[in-house]
């Protein structure tokens, strides 16, 4: 038939196959011809190489895993069931052949065999016995090998989502410039977990490691037992059924990165790699005690040794990382990812992460320079060696994309995160946490590039998405609601900002409780925002309130109550009393500067605030030296050409001129 590929010359199958093997190797050579794939094609689909799959589909009776495999790989969708039906019941034929008559080529003994025909029967079940217990071991550190790469997949993901709760949190707590707005309990909280799911991350990778290992081992040990096997089944011995190795069924997962609970999540995780230890540590043992085949693989060598070593200096160096010491974690993982491709090799999987990591602390020590070069050698790395839609490559996209804003290339940032969006959806989908983190900062970095009115749209459709897919009382959904109302009051509509986080307001209060970070930002939200649409005297109300709250919650020297300090005394100024104004923020600038640091840009704001607010109280002479002093320290500290100096420098002219 015109357009049909001919099928590919087969070597013959030797005369000596019986018939249902041959059956067998036929049909699934005629999967193999309509597929119009090659053996190479197929091997990484049957975990098999392109030889193994030629010498069973020469007449060796392979694995029901590799028939299914191939069925699954061949086979078009429609008639997929079909195929894998027929293809089990014909390997079940080649098992469990019938018996053939006295005189056939396959009955009697091998001509000259002087092997007692009871001593063949004892070793036949004797090997049958071994290869059973060999299967089942096999299929129970197969299994522990799935649910560890499984849980691989969901630590990463839940990883990556908190690592980006962090850096959220982070990054609200500078949003006001202030430093006011983060949640130190939540932060507090977002980092024990992430300590907690990166170290069952750890442990998820060793157990698939040493499952994968022991099964390797158990693999060779069952293909030398059934080689045995074959060659103590002469004829006149009774034949006792191969057991075949089926792998079970993948365990239900229950960790729901998006609805599950992140605590519930960490406690089946830490339950899973239990579990697989316990079966990879009486396997192990078990083949320790038992007949293992000459060629076996040996025990963990050196090279295992080194890599358990570099398992255990990550973990402290990530541990040193989260006790505040980012710079010595940044120095640690430097000597780790130089000691990982020398143990490891350069694509190797925990190369690549140890790489990551010295990027991401590299940043957090205060270096987005250096740490966006780090990113941007490995992104293309990690490409090459892991695939462009593998967790670890989309991830370390993402940290390239935000040291890059980090760095002050907020342009740069938003353009990265726009394509990895799109990729993010089309591998995870558009509801998986780490799509709707990347929207997060897509729009957050589009704020910080300018374009506030195109961030507010993005956090509008990220609220209807987050409200469908995890609820309208998820801290997500409420997050992107607070973010929503901020970018559409800095896009020019403080009276629409204000209405949002009055709304906001009662939500937070009544899913996070009152005096919960969040609820306490919102508040000083919705007073900026109350006093920049017109109404400076309810804003000072407002603030007033807030700032014996964040005293009582946060503590008088919290960056949140300080900011709320600031806003209040700017709120009282505009309100029309500018010496209380003045004699507030005398007070800020001291326990700014006992706290921040002279040299801080908070301590900076507040400086310019008091001059500002004691020329309003009548005395333009000291404003005027106040200023001059300011823009000497601004200029020295931010440079000539920092917004913060021209605003200092446009001041003094002001209140000098009114000297």
């Amino acid at each position: 038939m015109a357009g049909k590929k001919p099928g590919r010359k087969w070597r013959d199958l030797p005369a000596t196959t019986a018939p249902e093997v041959r059956r067998l190797a036929e049909f699934l050579r005629a999967r193999v011809d309509e597929s119009g794939k090659t053996l190479n094609d197929l091997a990484p689909a049957v975990q098999n190489a392109s030889s193994v799959i030629s010498t069973y589909l020469g007449g060796k009776i392979p694995t029901q895993r590799f028939v299914t495999a191939l069925v699954a790989a061949t086979a078009p969708p429609p008639l997929r069931e079909k195929h894998t039906s027929e293809a089990l019941r014909l390997l079940e034929a080649a098992l469990h052949p019938p018996r053939r008559p006295a005189g056939s080529p396959q009955a009697g003994l091998v001509p000259g065999a002087l092997m007692d025909v009871a001593a063949v029967q004892a070793q036949h079940l004797e090997t049958y016995a071994h290869l059973t217990r060999a299967l089942e071991q096999h299929n129970e550190v197969r299994q522990a090998a799935a649910n560890s790469e499984k849980l691989v997949w969901v630590l990463f993901g839940m990883v990556g989502k908190l690592q980006e709760r962090v850096t959220r949190l982070t990054e609200e707590r500078d949003r006001l410039g202030e430093g006011s707005e983060a949640s130190e309990r939540k932060l507090t909280r977002a980092l024990g977990q992430q300590d907690r799911a990166e170290h069952e991350l750890a442990r998820a990778r060793e157990k698939q490691r040493e499952a994968e290992e022991v099964a390797a081992r158990l693999q060779e040990k069952i293909d030398q037992l059934t080689g045995e096997l074959d060659r103590l089944r002469p004829g006149t011995v009774e034949q006792l059924p191969v057991p075949v190795s089926v792998l079970a069924g993948d365990p239900r997962d229950s960790e729901d990165p998006e609805g599950d609970d992140i605590e519930a999540a960490l406690a089946r995780a830490s339950a899973v790699n239990d579990n697989d230890s316990d079966t990879v540590a009486r396997i192990t043992t078990a083949l320790k005690t038992d007949v293992v085949p000459n060629n076996a693989v040996n025990s963990p060598n050196a090279t295992d040794n080194s890599a358990a070593d570099l398992a255990s200096r990550y973990e402290h160096a990530r541990l040193i990382g989260l006790a505040e010491d980012p710079q010595t974690a940044r120095d640690l993982h430097s000597d780790l990812a130089a000691e990982a491709i020398r143990v490891l090799g350069p694509d190797h999987l925990d190369t690549l992460q140890a790489r990551h990591n010295l990027a991401h602390w590299t940043g957090e020590a205060e270096d987005p320079q250096t740490a966006r070069d780090l990113f941007a050698s490995l992104v293309p790395d990690a490409t090459r060696a892991l695939g462009p839609d593998h967790p670890n490559t989309l991830a370390s996209r993402h940290g390239h994309a935000r040291m890059i804003g980090l760095a002050g290339d907020p342009q740069t940032a938003r353009n990265l995160l726009t394509e990895l969006v799109t990729d993010r959806t089309r591998v995870l989908g558009p509801d998986h946490p780490n799509t709707r983190v990347s929207r997060h900062n897509l729009a957050y970095w589009t704020g910080v590039a300018g374009d506030p009115q195109t961030a507010g749209d993005l956090y509008s459709d990220l609220v209807t998405d987050n409200t469908r897919a995890l609820g309208p009382d998820h801290p997500d959904t409420l997050n992107a609601r607070h973010e929503h109302a901020r970018m559409i009051g800095l896009a020019g509509d403080p009276q629409t900002a204000r209405n949002l986080h009055s709304d906001l307001i009662p939500d937070d209060t009544r899913v996070l409780g009152p005096d919960h970070p969040d609820t306490l930002i919102a508040r000083h939200n919705l007073a900026h925002w109350t006093g920049e649409a017109g109404d400076p005297q309810t804003a000072r109300n407002l603030l007033t309130d807030l700032v014996t709250d964040n005293t009582r919650v946060l503590g008088p020297d919290h960056p949140d109550t300080l900011a709320s300090r600031n806003e209040h005394a700017r709120m009282i100024g505009l309100a029309g009393d500018p010496q209380t104004a003045r004699n507030l923020f005398t007070e800020l600038v001291t326990d700014r500067t006992r706290v921040l640091g002279p040299d801080h840009l908070h301590t900076l704001i507040a400086r310019h605030n008091l001059a500002l607010w004691t020329g309003e109280a009548g005395d333009p002479q000291t404003a005027r030296n106040l200023l001059t002093d300011l823009v000497t320290d601004n200029t020295r500290i931010l440079g000539p050409d920092h917004s913060r100096t021209l605003l200092a420098r446009q001041a003094l002219v002001y209140w000098g001129s009114r000297v």
